[in-house]
C-alpha cells in the first residue's frame, strides 16, 4: 500500500530530461539508418557486440544472426536451437554472445579467433 506522501504522479508528456531548453548533445535518429533483413520469423531480441559495428538478433525461426551494421550484411546465421529462441546477450568486453531457446538450452557463440566460431551448449531449466 503506498502512502500520500509517496505517491508518484505520471503525466503523458514526454518532458525532455535536463535544464528544459530543448536543446541536445545527442541527436535524434527519425528514420532508420538500414534495416537488416535475413530472418523468417518474428526477431525478439537484439543487441549490438563489443565495438558496435557489429549486432546480433535473435528469432522465432530458430535462429541468431550476426550482421555487419555498416554494409547491412549478414555476416553468420547462428543455428542448433530446436525451438525458438527467447534472447540473446552480447558480453560487454569480449566477442562473445549467449542465445537462449525454448528448447530449454542456451548456447554460449565464441568469436573471439576469426578462423573459429565455437559453440558449447548448456541445458537450461526444463520447467
Amino acid at each position: 500500500q503506498v502512502s500520500g506522501e509517496d505517491e508518484v504522479e505520471f503525466s503523458d508528456k514526454d518532458e525532455p530530461d535536463g535544464d528544459g531548453d530543448g536543446s541536445s548533445d545527442c541527436p535524434t535518429v527519425r528514420a532508420p539508418l538500414t534495416s537488416l533483413k535475413s530472418h523468417q520469423g518474428v526477431v525478439i531480441a537484439a543487441d549490438w557486440l563489443v565495438g558496435g559495428k557489429q549486432a546480433v538478433t535473435a528469432s522465432w525461426d530458430r535462429t541468431a544472426n550476426l550482421y555487419d551494421v555498416e554494409t547491412s550484411e549478414l555476416v553468420h546465421s547462428l543455428t542448433g536451437h530446436d525451438q525458438e529462441l527467447t534472447h540473446c546477450c552480447t558480453h560487454p568486453t569480449q566477442r562473445l554472445v549467449v542465445t537462449s531457446s525454448r528448447d530449454t538450452t542456451f548456447r554460449l557463440w565464441d568469436f573471439r579467433d576469426p578462423s573459429i566460431h565455437s559453440v558449447n551448449v548448456f541445458q537450461g531449466h526444463t520447467e
